[in-house]
């Protein structure tokens, strides 16, 4: 790794700022849109639903480098337009793909972000293009490059003269003939090994298949991604481009408000809904995280009960004086919390009696011949 002069590892990692969307700081930054640009309809619901989602970028591709040449090849300057305008509407940044020399001089003084897809990532001319203007770009790895030669390839663009580079993991071409290749997130923590650079990631390019998408994207937040670069659409059955592995909008809602519990077990944040509008749909999502912590801590709160059962003789399962103390210590901090104490009153007598017949339930298992103890020693006699 001796020529990463520029993209090599430094002693602090760099960020990316754009019109004040910051790639590689804290906040987990959530890019979304349809493989394809197909009409400003598509792209209107499209940039809706990345906004309603708390996502900070719209992509859109308006030159596709298809595998076949009878595959749909984008709409070019039409498309951007409409790309541009949907971002302009939910007050989103846009990004887009470029092909060659005449694509790049199309879209550099149009689009926020430009991205340099899989298979140019050797495309030195163009890396040195890219290089050229101030746009940031977005540096897809190849579809077999190794980690070596990706970062050597975003050298070519910092060598030219642009600082603002964006590695973006996109999954690799292996055997394996499951998914459509195969999503490397060791990558993620060896490119930040090795260099100072943004790392995302595009689980939707790597499975192929939507139903992976959120498992891969949770995944590679975990795995120290600085952004999730994901596929939806309107109407995936009726997509141009790479409908199997696009998201609904209410499958692209529902992975976003997933998203948060992720960033923050590995000190990131992600928040969830748009800035400025709270939609019945984003506050039922919130809801149900709520609810989903609540009682994943209620099952937290079971299992400890259940070892305190074990350090306790039969007859000491039942504690009322330490139930009326808890109370009274919750009942203030819900008055502190702006709470209705009565909340409190009636759902931890609950939890407790609960909480009391697991421990019963859990020593006569273990001994049935404390059945006879109890009939002798009543619940709530010590």
């Amino acid at each position: 790794m001796k020529d990463l002069r520029l993209a090599g590892l430094k002693t602090t990692r760099s960020t990316i700022e754009v019109k004040g969307v910051t790639i590689g700081g804290k906040e987990i930054i959530l890019m979304g849109g349809p493989c394809a640009v197909e009409s400003s309809i598509q792209m209107s619901q499209s940039a809706a639903t990345v906004k309603q989602a708390g996502g900070k970028i719209l992509r859109g591709g308006v030159f596709k480098p298809r595998t076949s040449p009878y595959s749909f090849q984008g709409l070019g300057l039409e498309g951007l337009n409409y790309l541009v305008q949907a971002a302009k509407e939910q007050d989103l940044l846009c990004v887009t793909e470029v092909i060659d020399a005449a694509s790049l001089e199309l879209v550099v003084d149009k689009v926020d972000i430009i991205q340099i897809g899989a298979r140019n990532m050797q495309n030195f001319e163009l890396l040195k293009l890219a290089g050229k203007s101030k746009t940031p770009i977005i540096l897809k790895r190849g579809l077999s490059a190794t980690i070596e030669e990706w970062l050597l390839a975003a050298e070519y663009i910092l060598a030219a003269g642009n600082p603002q580079v964006i590695l973006c993991e996109r999954g690799i071409r292996t055997f394996e003939p499951s998914t459509r290749n195969t999503l490397d997130l060791s990558a993620v923590g060896v490119a930040k090994e090795l260099s100072h650079l943004p790392v995302i990631v595009d689980p939707s390019h790597a499975a192929g298949r939507r139903d992976l998408i959120a498992a891969l994207s949770k995944a590679a937040i975990a795995a120290g991604a600085d952004g999730l670069l994901i596929e939806t659409h309107p109407n995936p059955a009726e997509a141009t481009s790479d409908g199997p592995q696009s998201l609904t909008p209410e499958q692209f809602v529902q992975l976003a408000g997933e998203l948060g519990v992720v960033a923050e077990a590995v000190n990131r944040v992600f928040a969830c809904g748009g800035q400025n509008e709270d939609t019945l749909e984003s506050l039922r999502t919130q809801i149900d995280q709520v609810d989903q912590r609540i009682l994943e801590n209620l099952a937290a709160r079971m299992e400890v009960v259940r070892k305190v059962g074990d350090k306790k003789h039969l007859n000491q399962v039942k504690d009322s004086k330490r139930e009326k103390e808890i109370i009274q210590r919750l009942v203030n901090l819900a008055t502190e919390l702006q709470l209705p104490p009565e909340l409190v009153r009636k759902i931890y007598p609950l939890i407790f009696e609960s909480a009391v017949q697991s421990q019963i339930k859990s020593k006569l298992v273990r001994d049935p011949e404390q059945e006879l103890e109890l009939a002798v020693y009543p619940i709530g006699s010590k």
